[in-house]
């Protein structure tokens, strides 16, 4: 395949490619759809929003890709980049919520955190139900025995 520089990437899809790499590296981030438009992280971000196009239609650049693939894993798909990150997080606070408080954490609670811990736990035994996430359904077994149990409400004394 042909390695064409287009305005969207600079210098070519290799180049590119190893622009956006140093930036994560950097930054610990892809580039965002937020950033101004006439900066760096900008530039990059259409580079990137260009290059998961041409990957969607497997017209992109076979170097340019294994080296993303390398250098930012997940980088095709950017939802599931970030929704990797925000499980990790989200995952971790539940565990250490579980924790310390000795029970899961219950939807009628009055702390606002709790509740926002027992939505994740609700959306996470739907997605058992329906089969999806079962990387992620491992994790939450392993971690929390039991979590995927009917919730009981236990009254403080």
């Amino acid at each position: 395949m042909k390695s064409v520089s287009r305005p969207s990437m600079p210098g070519g899809p290799v180049a590119s490619a190893e622009r956006i790499i140093a930036f994560y590296q950097e930054v610990g981030t892809l580039p965002r759809v937020t950033a101004a438009r006439d900066s760096d992280e900008g530039e990059l971000y259409r580079a990137l929003k260009r290059m998961r196009i041409l990957q969607r239609q497997g017209r992109f650049d076979p170097e340019a890709a294994s080296l993303l693939d390398a250098g930012c894993p997940g980088w095709a798909n950017g939802r599931a980049f970030g929704s990797d990150r925000l499980w990790q997080e989200r995952r971790d606070q539940l565990v250490d919520w579980a924790v310390k408080n000795g029970r899961l954490p219950h939807p009628s609670a009055g702390d606002e955190t709790e509740r926002s811990l027992a939505s994740l736990v609700a959306a996470y035994r739907k997605h058992a139900l329906h089969g999806r996430h079962p990387e992620r359904i491992k994790e939450l077994n392993e971690l929390i025995p039991g979590w995927a149990g009917t919730p009981e409400w236990v009254p403080q004394a």
